[in-house]
């Protein structure tokens, strides 16, 4: 969930893309009926912090 960047609602995702394996594209809309403002973000992945055994 991100926050609507102009009345501070939550915001849900319609739809997203990986546009790398660590990058994902995301458009946003917000649930305030009366905003329903729709942006879009990039989500990255910056640092790894644990890492048990993975399969990768």
């Amino acid at each position: 969930m991100m926050r609507c960047p102009l009345c501070r609602s939550a915001a849900h995702i319609r739809t997203s893309r990986y546009i790398t394996e660590q990058t994902k594209e995301a458009y946003y809309q917000c649930t305030n009926l009366d905003c329903s403002c729709a942006f879009k973000t990039l989500e990255s992945i910056i640092k790894v912090i644990k890492r048990d055994t993975c399969m990768y």
